[in-house]
C-alpha cells in the first residue's frame, strides 16, 4: 500500500504532466499536430490551438519568416541558419514544439510572464492564466508570442535582446 506522501507525489505528477494530446493537424497547411500537455478541452488548449493557427499562418509569409535571419543562437549562428542545419522551415520546427502548461511554477510568477522557455528546448512553458487572457484580448498577440519563444527554442538568449525587442521585432516581421 503506498504511503502519503507516494500518492501526493503521485497526483502532482499527474497534475504537472497532464495527459499528452495531439490536435488533429490543419488540413490547409497540411503540418504536423501540434503538441500540449493539457486536459482535453481547457481553456489554456482552445487558446493556444487558436494562437498556433495564426502563428502557422504568419509563418507562412516569407516576410515573417525574415524573422529567423534577424537574431542569432547562443553560439552565434542565425537561427535560419539553425533551421536549415536541422532541414526544417519554421513552420514545421512550430509544429514540433511541445507546450506544457506553467501555471504555479516559478516561471510564471509574475502577471506580465506569459510562455518561457530555455534556449534550446523545444519545450515551451504557457503561464495559462495569463496567455488564456491575453488570447482572448489580443490573439494576434498571443500568435506572436508562440513565434517569440519559437526563437528561443532554436537558440536565441535574452537580455540582450531583451523581451520586449524580440517581441517588437516579430511583429514587425510577421504583423500583429
Amino acid at each position: 500500500m503506498p504511503g502519503r506522501d507516494e500518492k501526493r507525489h503521485g497526483s502532482r505528477l499527474d497534475a504537472c504532466l497532464a495527459l499528452l494530446i495531439a490536435l488533429p493537424p490543419s488540413s490547409a497547411l497540411g503540418q504536423a499536430p501540434l503538441q500540449i500537455a493539457a486536459r482535453e478541452g481547457s481553456a489554456v488548449e482552445s487558446a493556444l490551438t487558436e494562437a498556433a493557427e495564426t502563428a502557422t499562418k504568419k509563418l507562412a509569409q516569407p516576410a515573417c519568416r525574415a524573422v529567423f535571419s534577424d537574431f542569432r543562437s547562443l553560439d552565434g549562428r542565425r537561427l535560419s541558419e539553425v533551421l536549415q542545419e536541422l532541414g526544417q522551415d519554421a513552420a514545421t520546427y512550430f509544429r514540433g514544439l511541445l507546450f506544457y502548461d506553467g501555471y504555479g511554477s516559478r516561471g510564471c510568477a509574475t502577471r506580465d510572464i506569459l510562455a518561457s522557455t530555455r534556449p534550446g528546448s523545444r519545450a515551451v512553458y504557457l503561464c495559462s492564466t495569463q496567455f488564456v487572457e491575453r488570447a482572448h484580448r489580443d490573439p494576434g498577440l498571443a500568435a506572436v508570442l508562440l513565434i517569440h519563444e519559437e526563437l528561443h527554442a532554436l537558440g536565441l538568449g535574452e537580455n540582450p535582446p531583451s523581451s520586449r525587442e524580440i517581441t517588437q521585432q516579430v511583429i514587425r516581421r510577421c504583423g500583429k
